[in-house]
């Protein structure tokens, strides 16, 4: 693996994946998803008991690059970002995402697609789709309420407003854990410690149950977001929205 996406696991079944490209903030360019997905592949020929996901520690991931975002103005079919989504959600192990730095648009979806979620008291989250001027994808319009509940995410979506950990603490949410980025990462090692005891087999046929769900939601996502980008993306307003947006890159 190249030094942007680090895999290992260590003798209790726990694999670690971190998402590791400084120059870039971790978006979502054809090359690091690829990498991204090529890791998760590795990771699965390991046969963890469970996974950690990380980013950066000032930010999880950043989402779309704008080359996508243009390719998407101009017709093109552009769903690689997606496979992310059908990756994690699919993993036959438990993943727990580690969200210790900020995790916008798709960066934050990555999160939604897992199993455990852990989010850093003084980092930021939201879903920023529609301040570029297009619709929500990657799963983000079914699976974001599992997560923040169906009025916060409708919020969220609608605005595109970013809150920091700490207003989400005082929010009701189905985040598991909101901490200090000084303690995010030893709270998630634990549990996937108390996960890595139980009988991997088991473990395995409980992921499979649980995720089932999610599956379904992800398929109906994909129908309604592929429909909505068509028309959302060609909008002239919108690639002049994300051309000012991304104005020097």
């Amino acid at each position: 693996m190249s030094e942007r996406i680090q895999i290992s696991m260590n003798d209790n079944g726990i694999a670690y994946l971190k998402m590791n490209d400084v120059e870039r903030k971790n978006i979502f360019a054809d090359d690091f998803i690829a990498e991204l997905i090529e890791g998760i592949d590795k990771i699965e020929e390991m046969k963890p008991k469970v996974m950690i996901l990380t980013g950066l520690d000032d930010v999880f991931s950043g989402g779309a690059e704008k080359k996508n975002l243009m390719d998407l103005c101009d017709g093109k079919v552009h769903v690689k970002d997606l496979l992310i989504s059908e990756k994690l959600v699919h993993a036959p192990f438990p993943v727990i995402a580690v969200m210790k730095g900020h995790a916008v648009g798709g960066g934050l979806v990555m999160a939604l697609c897992c199993d455990i979620v852990l989010a850093a008291r003084e980092s930021r989250y939201g879903v920023v789709f529609m301040s570029l001027g297009f619709t929500p994808g990657m799963g983000c319009t079914t699976l974001l309420p599992e997560l923040f509940g169906t009025y916060i995410a409708n919020e969220m979506m609608y605005t595109g407003k970013r809150y920091k950990g700490s207003q989400l603490e005082k929010k009701s949410t189905n985040i598991n854990y909101i901490v200090p980025k000084s303690e995010i990462m030893q709270k998630a090692e634990d549990i996937a410690l108390q996960i890595s005891e139980k009988n991997i087999n088991s473990t395995y046929l409980l992921k499979g149950t649980l995720s089932a769900r999610k599956k379904k939601l992800l398929i109906e996502a994909r129908l309604q977001e592929d429909m909505m980008h068509k028309l959302s993306f060609g909008y002239p307003e919108t690639r002049a929205t994300i051309e000012d947006l991304y104005a020097g890159q």
